[in-house]
């Protein structure tokens, strides 16, 4: 295991020269920040908004493309994405900037698992957590970490060995795009 800040690119190929190709079964990227409290798009900067869809939408990716042939034959790659990240589910267009970011990553991932993770016959999941009792879910989440991180070691090992791309939640229920 080993853990990589998305904001320092030499870490990711320090990390990656020390596995051989084909080596890795799982890979899960982690990266979310909320973005700037107005949450408005009148309102951000060019700063605010390059920030926040880099670590939310970018850097996942980029991090995914460099590990690609470190990956073995039905191995997984995992993205942590949102049911923010839903176009389908957005029923109360809360969080707009926030959202938008994670609803990049998924159409980004999306690309991602049909020009190369499946052809290489490496699934790709899209996860979502739930609403996490942590800093940017807040202690009135309805979902510890401990619950959420079971549920998402469950849908993983479960996904092992399929060559494709869903969008689940940690209880293993398939969520809209």
């Amino acid at each position: 295991m080993a853990e990589l800040d998305l904001s320092h690119e030499q870490t990711a190929n320090s990390i990656i020269s020390k596995y051989p190709e084909h080596s890795i079964d799982l890979l899960l990227v982690s990266a979310g920040i909320s973005g700037p409290e107005h949450q408005r798009v009148e309102h951000c900067t060019p700063n605010e908004i390059s920030n926040l869809f880099w670590v939310n939408s970018i850097a996942p990716v980029t991090i995914a493309r460099k590990f690609l042939p470190l990956m073995k034959v039905n191995s997984v790659i995992a993205f942590m994405s949102s049911r923010m990240g839903s176009i389908a589910l957005n029923d109360d267009g809360s969080m707009e900037l926030y959202r938008a970011s994670k609803a990049a990553l998924n159409s980004i991932t999306r690309g991602f698992a049909q020009n190369e993770a499946i052809p290489a016959q490496i699934g790709v999941l899209n996860l979502h957590p739930g609403w996490v009792q942590t800093e940017m879910g807040g202690s009135h989440a309805p979902v510890t970490v401990k619950e959420s991180t079971t549920g998402i070691v469950r849908v993983i090992e479960g996904f092992l060995g399929k060559t494709e791309q869903q969008f689940i939640d940690f209880q293993g229920n398939e969520m809209a795009w």
